[in-house]
């Protein structure tokens, strides 16, 4: 018997989509994901995040040499288990700014500036701090404040204060500048992600049917229609039928790839690889974009960082009592500014960590630190997701990182901006000798250099099935995919262009919409939302 819906990929958007479709019972649905069950022990704990890089439950993806940064490969780490990135990642809750959203709107993405989209944001929320008008408090996703925010955290807020940057109690709140503890989406002090919240209480109804470390290799296309889907389990290859929507949820850099794999996408791409043209769509997989970020950091005074909080007695306090320092998703702290004055909204992020953190937690240098990250939230350069030649069911990235030469001279600015920040007196009881760069840099063509030295990609991709109603755009607003029946796709590689901010909390409000497009409910209003 055919499924009324396939879902492929338990990621974020996955398992909100395996909840809302099926909680009232009357629909089949067979969510797929091909890594594991997210039973890797270091998920829950909040401060071990970084730990699951390159392990069993990440992709870790390499970019393509980049020929803006010396010909660097920059690490993208990418959730594989149930819950997906929102299962491996640092856990901020930040929605981005009303802009981005209008901006949608105003390209033509109908439905989905910010007043349409506040609802579902607010639909997902279990906020524990926060309520309306700006926040929902019976949603399934538990969002928090952090349990026990570091000294140097309190430190950094004063010493963003001092250089004109206000404290923001609530930076999901629609202020502008200023800066703030993040929010989290933990709850009891370990991680609540959305395999947490959504498809945990989903896996308990008879009508949800959850396959984990299967590989889904093509869409199956009949007459300009999805039918279904091809799998492989091990040696095994099957075909799994629906009657309803394929709904392709792999995230940024996998949707694409799976599109193209049954025949969807550039026609030229796809006949270098051997793939018969389905459907030529030349958007798939262009478009991508990511936030670029160079952390700045200061060797701090002995034992006042995160970075000697892992002994035994804090790693046990966490097991049994679920507080102290392992609460903690090291990068507390946050922020945004502009560059320039008359800009339509913040053009800069800061993360700030009361610990060392560079090249992505693999290098843990000896000591205690505390580290700034300056992050261009709007940038100009656009990257690709094609396939590997040989292996095309594998992706080649491209992020195409300072391509457009504004983005490198914004970031200079911003980086004068955060270090600035950190060499101001709220932190001076805590600073010492700078660690990277490992001097004060005093020219912009020296920070030029460094940063191309040293920029990584904040795990943020979004875009490479973009939505629209242009040629070169891969969905609609409907999020269909454009010129085939039943196939739509719903993850952040639908966004137009990459959010002021974190993209989880964004991802998870897209697939709320998503639930709604397919099951042809009506948009979500503010005034249901509150209840009115």
């Amino acid at each position: 018997m055919p499924y009324d819906h396939i879902i492929i990929g338990a990621g974020s958007a996955g398992c909100v989509l395996a909840d809302r479709l099926t909680a009232d019972g009357t629909r089949r649905v067979l969510l797929l994901e091909s890594g594991p069950r997210d039973t890797h022990p270091y998920i829950r704990i909040p401060a071990a995040f970084f730990k699951l890089f390159k392990t069993r439950v990440d992709w870790a993806f390499y970019s393509v040499p980049q020929r803006e940064l010396y010909d660097r490969r920059l690490f993208m780490p990418r959730g594989r288990t149930l819950g997906g990135s929102g299962s491996i990642n640092a856990m901020i809750y930040i929605r981005g700014h009303r802009e981005d959203y209008d901006e949608w709107e105003r390209d033509g993405c109908t439905g989905w500036g910010y007043d349409s989209l506040l609802p579902y944001f607010k639909r997902a929320e279990n906020n524990r701090q926060h309520g309306a008008p700006h926040h929902g408090t019976d949603g399934p996703w538990h969002i928090t404040d952090l349990q026990s925010p570091h000294p140097l955290t309190l430190a950094y807020l004063q010493a963003a204060k001092e250089t004109g940057l206000p404290f923001l109690h609530d930076m999901n709140a629609g202020a502008g500048e200023g800066a703030g503890i993040h929010q989290v989406n933990q709850h009891n002090g370990a991680r609540h992600s959305p395999a947490d919240a959504y498809l945990r209480p989903a896996l308990k109804r008879p009508n949800l049917t959850v396959r984990t470390g299967v590989q889904t290799e093509r869409i199956l296309i009949e007459n300009r229609r999805a039918t279904g889907v091809e799998i492989r389990c091990g040696n095994r290859a099957e075909t799994i039928r629906c009657t309803g929507d394929v709904i392709v949820s792999a995230g940024s850099i996998l949707s694409p790839v799976l599109l193209m794999n049954s025949g969807i996408g550039p026609a030229d791409e796809l006949q270098k690889h051997g793939i018969r043209t389905v459907h030529a769509l030349p958007g798939v997989g262009k478009h991508l974009q990511d936030h670029p970020a160079v952390p700045i950091i200061y060797r701090s005074r002995p034992r006042t960082t995160l970075d000697t909080e892992e002994t035994a007695g804090n790693i046990l306090r966490w097991l049994f009592r679920r507080s102290g320092p392992m609460t903690s998703n090291l990068a507390e702290g946050g922020g945004f500014f502009s560059t320039e004055p008359g800009l339509p909204a913040p053009d800069m992020q800061i993360h700030f960590a009361p610990a060392f953190f560079t090249d992505h937690g693999f290098t843990r240098p000896k000591g205690n630190g505390f580290s700034a990250a300056p992050i261009l939230v709007k940038p100009k350069s656009r990257g690709q997701v094609t396939l590997q030649p040989g292996r095309p069911r594998l992706p080649l990235v491209d992020p195409g990182v300072f391509t457009h030469p504004d983005d490198l001279d914004t970031f200079v600015k911003g980086f004068k901006k955060v270090r600035d920040i950190l060499l101001s007196d709220g932190l001076s009881a805590y600073r010492r000798e700078p660690f990277l760069p490992g001097s004060h840099l005093s020219t912009d063509e020296a920070i030029r250099d460094h940063v191309r030295r040293h920029v990584e990609l904040l795990y943020h991709p979004v875009g490479t099935c973009r939505m629209g109603t242009g040629p070169g755009d891969v969905v609609s607003p409907e999020l269909r995919v454009h010129g085939i029946e039943n196939l739509r796709v719903a993850d952040a590689s639908v966004m137009p262009s990459v959010v002021r901010g974190n993209t989880q909390a964004p991802t998870i409000a897209v697939a709320e919409k998503a639930a709604d497009l397919v099951l042809g409910r009506g948009p979500a209003s503010i005034g249901e939302e509150q209840g009115l």
